[in-house]
């Protein structure tokens, strides 16, 4: 009987111990090991992208802006959010010369039409601008005849 008795005890105390280990493993599984958030909350946090594209949207009036200069024809502007891209640029050195933003457009309601602009980026292609500086990337074109001609 006392036989039975510390094998059940012992038993007891061995799953109550497997439990505790399995749930400390897990709870240090889902912790992030340099910040004190876990990986659910992480995911909750915007990427670079959203961000970025938010920032475009939030300077869409000075993009806007910007594009009417370009061309006193420019009565309205219209950006193809979709067409936001991040690409390297050049500088003639094999590591290149760091990131821009470019974001295609087009104007006065014309499907034929359209521009790039551009936004440098001065750390990293994940980065949001801490002050907008715009490029004319492609000046503002339309298609006629079989091509694309400049927009006079």
């Amino acid at each position: 009987m006392m036989k039975k008795s510390k094998i059940a005890t012992l038993s007891i105390v061995a799953l109550i111990s497997a439990l505790v280990v399995g749930g400390t493993i897990l709870t240090v599984q889902n912790k992030s090991l340099f910040t004190h958030e876990t990986n659910q909350e992480k995911k909750k946090e915007q990427n670079p992208r959203e961000k970025q594209l938010d920032y475009l949207k939030n300077h869409e009036e000075e993009l806007a802006e910007f594009a009417k200069a370009l061309n006193p024809k420019v009565e309205s502007v219209q950006f193809d959010w979709d067409s936001m891209k991040v690409e390297d640029t050049g500088n003639g050195t094999p590591q290149g010369g760091g990131y821009i933003l470019t974001l295609d457009g087009g104007i006065n309601n014309n499907k034929d039409t359209e521009f790039t602009l551009g936004i440098p980026l001065n750390h990293n292609s994940n980065e949001v601008p801490d002050k907008l500086v715009i490029y004319e990337m492609q000046p503002i074109r339309i298609l006629r005849d079989g091509g694309w001609f400049l927009y006079e």
